[in-house]
């Protein structure tokens, strides 16, 4: 299917990425509409984990509603692809795991709280300074190089969480580490897939594939819901700790959420 425009409403391209998917090709209005819409699985999940939070913990709020801002930074990004909106998407990520950083230190650690808060706190904001203050591939490499090095942070206290949690015999909910771990490592796959591998999987004349299988929008859902099964994960942790009753239980068998009583 052809672009509805060579230029859409929203004008040239001024991002850092343009993805796999078409431009325009739906609309005038969307630059990705794909990409967009399979978005709002952040918003949906970010708010689910901010509403079910049985721990008391106010930081599990707080990282719920950052995943939901992500959603729709990465909404306005993916539909307008201008720069400033990719800022929207990508410096929130970076809360969000800073967020997410400090739930689990200081749950696994006794350390001083409020001046580990501070480092990460200033860390964050240099960060997003440099992130923010450099386009194409030098944005690219820090943002990419900052943002997955805390994920290989998280991975690991995630794993020691999980292992606690198997400790005190509760390996139904330790099993949340595995199935978040594979859901997140499809959604880096299919991610990886449509970065570079494009030519070959977008429906044109040199893909190997009659159409375009929008795997960005894949790497949406996957993640989201890779990343709800790691955060109920670490709520249950907290809960394991600090001696909260709780349950684990499933919507559907696929959504995890846990509740105290």
């Amino acid at each position: 299917m052809a672009p509805i425009a060579p230029v859409g409403y929203w004008g040239s391209v001024t991002s850092s990425m343009d993805w796999c998917e078409e431009n325009y090709e739906w609309t005038p209005y969307i630059a990705e509409f794909f990409n967009s819409w399979s978005s709002l699985a952040m918003v949906v999940l970010g708010e689910c984990c901010a509403r079910m939070n049985p721990t008391g913990n106010r930081a599990f709020t707080l990282l719920g509603r950052s995943i939901t801002i992500v959603g729709i930074g990465s909404w306005l990004f993916h539909a307008t692809l201008k720069y400033s909106m990719q800022m929207t998407d990508e410096l929130p990520m970076l809360w969000s795991i800073s967020i997410a950083c400090y739930i689990a230190v200081t749950t696994q650690y006794n350390i001083n709280r409020a001046r580990f808060k501070r480092w990460l706190v200033l860390w964050t904001l240099l960060v997003t300074v440099l992130t923010a203050g450099f386009s194409g591939k030098v944005q690219f490499v820090l943002f990419q190089g900052s943002f997955n090095g805390l994920s290989v942070v998280m991975a690991y206290l995630c794993w020691r969480g999980k292992k606690e949690l198997e400790e005190a015999q509760m390996s139904h909910v330790a099993a949340l580490f595995w199935a978040g771990i594979k859901l997140y490592a499809s959604a880096a796959i299919v991610w990886l897939a449509d970065t570079n591998l494009c030519t070959y999987i977008n429906g044109h004349d040199e893909s190997v594939l009659p159409f375009n299988m929008q795997l960005h929008a894949w790497w949406h859902v996957l993640a989201s819901l890779g990343l709800v099964y790691l955060v109920v994960l670490l709520m249950g942790h907290y809960c394991l700790v600090k001696n909260v009753p709780f349950k684990l239980r499933y919507i559907m068998g696929v959504f995890p959420y846990i509740h105290s009583y």
